[in-house]
């Protein structure tokens, strides 16, 4: 069988992105080794386990030093950068054990681990990299910097997959050449085959009041904090947000100092494989990133596709590929992004009106037809195939 390793920067437990297109290549007999990590804090994990068939997951340990040392000493370079080059330098020692045809680095924090397995050897190996973010244009990161570290290791790269054509043309506009765009919409399912989790149930929320879901990483940019403050003269509406983040703490705080425990309620990250169930039970999906850099600007990220589909209609912000797909498909409304008060008023227009919300939420069973992991698949399929 033909063979694939790829490197992620994370525990590999909700990364659906990924898993996606390791179950692609998996239908294309080949045999897929994620090598992603595991922290210290994370001990229960297993070290290696099968995910599915042909699917195997390799966590090796990041090693930090103890808390008091680092805490006194204060040094980013003892505290993160020695832990984080052992970790890579483990991955490509892992990496370079396989025998493997391809490797796929996924973000270019693991395009040396890549690039340290695949070419570094007598008889080079083929290299994939994969960036699911504009990495030149991320909140705190230094454009300079970046693009002079990315320019340098696109030289020993292959094949570049980006999320979108207007990522493509913002990469082409830097780098003079075109990366293949792969959207990585949802997979396409059936929603009647999953149960509703019994929000309404277990948080007492009332019949008559409408279910507002956030779902995904609580970082910066996200547009979280405004949504709170979004929520405070509304009515008829409670706020679900389900996930974890270096955000998340703050927002809890943020809303204890609204006084909206009443109607916002926090729940921890959802297994992905149970967390279409939470989809489903809501009435109104929220995706209101803040333009605060090119890579939200252009981000067309997967819970917007996992609101359609589950059939909920979705309040987004006017970015390029969120708007085209919301205003596109009519699955909902669009406001200007970081307005709050523009986002107040359109949700309260969404949980007033039963009619509308209805008319969206059919066009969402049209529009997951064809925003879909099966019409996107084949051009990661047909990669492999060339290389």
């Amino acid at each position: 069988m033909k063979s694939v390793t790829m490197f992620v920067w994370n525990n590999f437990i909700n990364d659906a992105r990924v898993l996606r297109e390791a179950k692609a290549l998996a239908e294309l007999d080949y045999t897929v080794t994620i090598i992603a990590k595991k922290e210290l804090t994370e001990m229960k994990l297993k070290p290696v386990e099968e995910i599915e068939k042909n699917i195997v997951v390799n966590r090796p340990l990041k090693y930090e030093l103890p808390q008091f040392l680092t805490s006194k000493l204060k040094s980013s370079i003892l505290s993160k950068h020695i832990p984080n080059a052992l970790l890579m330098f483990k991955m490509i020692i892992l990496g370079r054990r396989y025998k493997t045809d391809v490797y796929h680095s996924h973000d270019l924090n693991t395009l040396i681990q890549g690039i340290a397995s695949a070419k570094l050897r007598l008889k080079p190996k083929k290299l994939i990299y994969d960036s699911h973010e504009v990495q030149t244009s991320r909140t705190h990161y230094n454009f300079n910097t970046i693009y002079k570290i990315e320019k340098f290791l696109l030289k020993f790269v292959d094949e570049v997959i980006v999320e979108n054509e207007t990522r493509r043309d913002y990469h082409y506009d830097l780098y003079k050449e075109k990366p293949l765009a792969i959207h990585n919409y949802s997979e396409l399912y059936n929603i009647d085959d999953y149960e509703t989790y019994p929000l309404r149930e277990k948080y007492h929320v009332a019949d008559e009041t409408k279910i507002v879901l956030y779902q995904g990483g609580m970082q910066e940019g996200r547009g979280l904090f405004k949504l709170l403050e979004s929520f405070k003269d509304l009515e008829g509406a409670v706020l679900f947000m389900i996930g974890d983040g270096k955000e998340r703490n703050n927002l809890i705080s943020k809303m204890k100092a609204l006084n909206l425990e009443e109607k916002v309620i926090f729940i921890e990250r959802v297994p992905y494989a149970d967390l279409r169930k939470y989809t489903k039970a809501a009435d109104i999906g929220i995706q209101f990133l803040e333009n605060t850099n090119f890579n939200h600007y252009s981000a067309s990220s997967n819970k917007l596709f996992e609101y359609l589909m589950a059939h909920v209609p979705v309040l987004g912000s006017k970015l390029p590929e969120i708007e085209r797909v919301i205003e596109g498909e009519r699955v909902g409304l669009t406001v200007e992004a970081g307005n709050i008060k523009a986002l107040s008023e359109n949700l309260q227009k969404l949980i007033d009106d039963n009619d509308l919300r209805t008319h969206f939420k059919e066009n969402t069973k049209a529009a997951k037809y064809k925003y879909n992991w099966e019409m996107d698949k084949t051009i990661l399929q047909d990669l492999y195939e060339k290389l």
